[in-house]
């Protein structure tokens, strides 16, 4: 029997093509998807600075969102593709189910928090019965999300997504200037639990107490808040 060789290649390409692994593709509904710059941010090539920035993105920009590798978030910015830091960069708008997930998982950690209340201050405790102000972030995030964050209150309020105090959600860290200085920098944590009100271990109360964020105290001392 004679057979058909042209026949033969192309059955063999679409025999080779259907077997082809897809790897670790993250599949995104790109239109849904958007991140907005929070601060500007360089948008890279790769997923790791080591890799040459295209451009600056300034704040207000919005990306479409494409996926994540680690704490790099893959996004297209005027047709072109890059990465971005994630601490520079709001968290992902329309991501659905993943949205309702996260929501559960923070409702969670805001309960879990509440079973400390009382729990008496001491400088450098991070749990279970006694606590400092970044030990107690620490401890609920590690034992709610099973996220290892960093152990100071510094380091925490550079760590996830950047949140302004107007767009605060229950479960995002909440981070202070207390020393009176007004110049940015950290010296104390807490944790947002909704209704203008977060949960932190107080060193002047001495125990896990809830404030109020309008308190003319914590409203003027507000640097930022995190999204984990």
């Amino acid at each position: 029997m004679k057979i058909n060789k042209s026949y033969v290649v192309a059955s063999a390409i679409i025999a080779s093509t259907s077997i082809l692994p897809l790897g670790n593709v993250e599949q995104v509904d790109a239109a849904s998807k958007t991140v907005t710059v929070e601060s500007r941010v360089n948008f890279r090539k790769g997923p790791s600075k080591k890799y040459a920035s295209m451009r600056k993105l300034h704040k207000g920009y919005k990306l479409t969102y494409l996926g994540k590798s680690g704490r790099w978030v893959k996004v297209k910015y005027k047709g072109k593709t890059g990465y971005v830091y994630d601490s520079y960069v709001s968290s992902v708008k329309g991501s659905g189910s993943n949205k309702n997930e996260s929501n559960n998982n923070k409702s969670s950690l805001v309960s879990y928090a509440k079973t400390k209340l009382g729990k008496p201050y001491v400088w450098g405790a991070q749990g279970p019965n006694s606590f400092d102000c970044s030990g107690f972030t620490y401890y609920v995030v590690k034992n709610t999300l099973g996220k290892s964050i960093p152990r100071t209150s510094t380091e925490q309020s550079r760590y996830g997504t950047y949140v302004s105090k107007g767009n605060l959600r229950a479960g995002d860290l909440v981070f202070f200037d207390t020393v009176g200085s007004n110049n940015g920098n950290v010296s104390h944590a807490g944790i947002y639990i909704g209704n203008g009100q977060f949960i932190h271990a107080s060193s002047t109360q001495k125990k896990v107490v809830i404030s109020s964020l309008a308190s003319g105290h914590y409203s003027k001392a507000f640097v930022n808040g995190r999204r984990l």
